[in-house]
């Protein structure tokens, strides 16, 4: 992820604009790709207790690499679609 992308997060997922791609998805699906390959095997994804603190670990230290700055209400709903993602549910 590069700069340009940066701008891209803030769109909203209800814009109006025909064709505008959900950035927010897009995000939450490359660092769950990345969370997941740095995922110990024998971590249960189904347990959410478990894997929520190895998430929101992994992501503020992805978003810090990437220097993408969100606010704590994004975040907060980044760390919660990926957890959601990752054990299934």
């Amino acid at each position: 992820m590069d700069g340009s992308d940066l701008s891209e997060i803030r769109v909203r997922r209800d814009s109006p604009a025909v064709g505008t791609r959900d950035a927010f998805l897009e995000l939450k699906n490359r660092l769950c790709a990345q969370i997941l390959a740095m995922t110990d095997p024998a971590l249960d994804l189904r347990d959410r207790s478990r894997i929520r603190p190895f998430v929101h670990e992994r992501l503020d230290a992805l978003l810090e690499e990437r220097g993408i700055v969100l606010n704590r209400s994004e975040k907060r709903q980044l760390l919660e679609a990926i957890v959601a993602e990752l054990s299934g549910g």
